[in-house]
């Protein structure tokens, strides 16, 4: 009797750009009857929709609904012939080539290839050192998130963080003046803290938002680029605070010098590896990512593949970024396929300039492009057709 060989099982953990990417991609070859991937493959996901991380601060402004900034993650898989699997990622055990998942039960997936498009955890390990002057890189990343400081909200995962920005909302409807801190240095803490003071500004004009950024505020961007946001901050009215916070409780923000009175915190400083990414026998870098090579491949386990927050390169430093996440996640997507139909692998190799388009709140955004910089209402349209470009395109 002949025997033939089984179906490889491929498993997507997570719905990050590159998740969404290759779902499109399967979708399409589903479509024209050019699919040629004899593979059971399966997506592994906490929630059935992907809130879009580049239009987000549009929606805290005002200028989209939750719909336009969301992708339907099981309706993509269900084009795509990919069965959705609405659960958590507990743990990778990589030699055994099995995966943990929590739901309302307990289940374990073998597979035979894994992407992982996880994102991460917002980086709360500043709450963790005012006490014993520990440095970030001292405390247990695997144990943060376990006890976070509730009163904080973490800008990750955004599923949770679309709730309790919505309760900030409706608290601001009853406030005569709504104190909001913002904490981070990056563009994500920017872009969060200019739509939340239009916001809030729309609600009561003595809505105040401050930004704790520390001392290093963009350090990763050009000394022009960063002078025109100042100017926007100040436009917004938006009050800086360049000290490092240290603790939130009972109403309270400390900070390196003051203490001030805030009804709510949140935290956009960055980001740490998932809670599994502590007990995984993946080779783990830094701070609980998974290590890869040019090719977003494992460094350690060859079948099993990451990109987005949830990896980092070995060979090279490339930023945690959207930009290095939709394009990294391309040639992901690319790997996986050759790996499984056993052809040559790309490599990922960043650009030296990349577009960054960062919102400043009011329909307006400033433009980095290496050098370059730009600013305008013009520059915030553009970004506007770039993202709804990406939405539309995973939606139809």
């Amino acid at each position: 009797m002949t025997k033939f060989p089984s179906k490889k099982t491929l498993l997507l953990a997570g719905a990050g750009h590159a998740h969404i990417g290759m779902l499109r991609r399967l979708s399409t070859a589903r479509l024209k009857n050019t699919d040629t991937t004899d593979t059971d493959i399966h997506l592994i996901s906490e929630q059935p929709q992907t809130i879009y991380s580049g239009m987000l601060p549009g929606w805290m402004a005002g200028h989209y609904q939750l719909h336009d900034i969301s992708i339907d993650i099981k309706s993509l898989c269900m084009r795509a012939g990919v069965r959705f699997v609405q659960q958590s990622l507990v743990q990778v055990n990589a030699v055994s080539n099995k995966v943990v998942t929590k739901g309302d039960e307990q289940t374990v997936f073998n597979y035979d290839v894994l992407s992982l498009n996880t994102g991460a955890d917002t980086d709360m390990r500043w709450l963790y050192n005012h006490n014993d002057h520990r440095s970030d890189s001292d405390v247990d990343v695997g144990a943060v998130n376990a006890h976070a400081n509730t009163d904080v909200i973490a800008i990750r995962p955004l599923s949770t963080f679309i709730t309790q920005w919505q309760r900030i909302l409706k608290d601001a409807q009853s406030s005569e003046r709504y104190q909001l801190a913002i904490i981070g240095a990056g563009a994500a803490a920017i872009e969060l803290v200019m739509a939340a003071q239009v916001a809030l500004r729309n609600i009561n004009r003595n809505h105040q938002v401050t930004l704790v950024c520390g001392e290093n505020l963009l350090s990763g961007f050009n000394s022009g680029f960063r002078q025109r946001v100042i100017k926007q901050l100040h436009r917004h009215g938006i009050t800086i605070i360049r000290e490092r916070a240290t603790d939130y409780r009972d109403g309270k923000l400390s900070t390196t010098h003051k203490s001030l009175p805030i009804n709510a915190v949140i935290a956009a400083t960055g980001v740490i590896g998932s809670a599994w990414t502590a007990s995984t026998d993946l080779e783990i870098e830094g701070d609980g990512f998974v290590a890869v090579n040019d090719k977003q491949q494992s460094v350690s386990h060859s079948n099993v593949f990451a990109v987005g927050d949830v990896a980092t390169r070995i060979d090279k430093y490339v930023a945690h970024s959207g930009v290095h996440s939709v394009h990294g996640g391309a040639v992901e997507a690319d790997n996986l396929l050759a790996y499984l139909q056993e052809s040559v692998m790309k490599s990922y190799q960043p650009k030296s300039r990349t577009l960054y388009l960062l919102s400043c709140g009011d329909k307006y955004a400033i433009g980095s492009w290496g050098n370059v910089n730009l600013q305008g209402r013009w520059v915030w349209h553009l970004k506007k057709y770039i993202d709804k470009r990406f939405i539309e395109v995973n939606k139809n």
